[in-house]
């Protein structure tokens, strides 16, 4: 399976075994609090390995290692713990799945269930498709067809690799060719579900798809609903100012360099969610943690103002798209009582 890189955040300090169980030491940061099981992934996203919180010791947060996909985790720089929990169909136990080609050339996976009723799985910025799956048995077993389809961005095969993100100015085609498909092979109820910069990109299609009809519902998981807001959380993040944030929305928004470099012109508050409105009616669900620590919350909270029929879903303690990793139980409830209204 090709691999996305990863940028990782700390280090995997130590790793030993005691009674043939592997355990890693991790620096005691935010991100290692974030509460649940986890993926701990290292050598961008090549090593991967399922964690849980055995205990806190002066020298850091020692974690079980439940799952190994690959080698064993050693000690190593670049590291970041994530939500995912696997990275192929069969880590879930998902044995009949389809993969397709899109007519962009990109590749999506399907799974067949009602031919009627179909959830479309949008995955974030810089992951892959592998982000959605830990949801596909859920939606599996209230009789959904799935499917998860890749941006342009991704690495080959299922991406096309070379292309650059727009934040969702035009990666919603790509969810407007997966409706079409779904259309095209029955579909007359669709769901759409959305992580992080995925929720951008369902939004945006709401707003910008000539005929939405199919779509009756939509589920956004730590959606990023404003760049120049979440750039200045992470440019806080980094210790810089929000002026200095500022100022890169505005090269994005008039750099002529940037045309030479192949990226669009892109007037950042034109498109945020948290600034306009959908304008429809179609029910939303939004789940969300004020400890995200990636993209500003109080964009969501500001989506639910300004659309109609918004549910919000609050998941406490837990990082970004690591929502169902902090309270499956919650998770799985939010989601089957959405569903259920519908």
């Amino acid at each position: 399976m090709a691999h996305s890189k990863g940028k990782g955040e700390f280090s995997i300090l130590k790793s030993e075994q005691r009674d043939n169980t592997t355990f890693v030491l991790l620096p005691d940061n935010a991100d290692t609090q974030g509460p649940g099981i986890q993926s701990l992934f290292w050598n961008s996203r090549k090593g991967h390995c399922v964690v849980e919180l055995s205990e806190v010791r002066p020298e850091g947060r020692w974690f079980k290692v439940l799952k190994t996909f690959g080698k064993d985790p050693i000690p190593t720089k670049g590291a970041w713990l994530s939500g995912w929990l696997g990275e192929t169909p069969e880590h879930f136990g998902i044995n009949n799945y389809d993969r397709i080609r899109m007519f962009d050339g990109t590749k999506a996976l399907l799974t067949k269930g009602d031919s009627h009723r179909w959830v479309i799985h949008v995955h974030g910025r810089k992951t892959l498709i592998g982000e959605t799956l830990r949801n596909f048995p859920l939606f599996d077993s209230l009789g959904f067809s799935q499917m998860a389809i890749s941006h342009k961005t991704d690495p080959l095969p299922a991406g096309l690799g070379k292309h650059k993100s727009t934040l969702g100015i035009t990666e919603w085609e790509l969810v407007d060719q997966a409706v079409s498909y779904a259309k095209a092979n029955g579909a007359r109820e669709v769901i759409l579900f959305g992580w992080s910069l995925g929720g951008m990109i369902c939004g945006q299609y709401l707003k910008r798809a000539s005929d939405i009809s199919v779509v009756k519902a939509t589920i956004f998981d730590s959606p990023m609903f404003d760049v120049r807001n979440t750039l200045r959380l992470q440019a806080g993040l980094a210790g810089y100012s929000d002026q200095f944030a500022d100022e890169v929305i505005e090269l994005i928004g008039k750099s002529f360099l940037l045309r030479l470099l192949g990226y669009p012109v892109m007037k950042i508050d034109s498109f945020s969610l948290a600034k306009n409105s959908i304008e429809t009616d179609i029910p939303m669900l939004v789940l969300y943690s004020l400890n995200d620590g990636y993209i500003q919350i109080k964009d969501a909270l500001k989506f639910a103002e300004i659309n109609q029929n918004v549910m919000l879903q609050e998941f406490e303690g837990a990082r970004h798209c690591r929502l169902r990793n902090s309270n499956i139980e919650l998770y799985e409830s939010s989601i089957k009582n959405f569903v259920g209204i519908l």
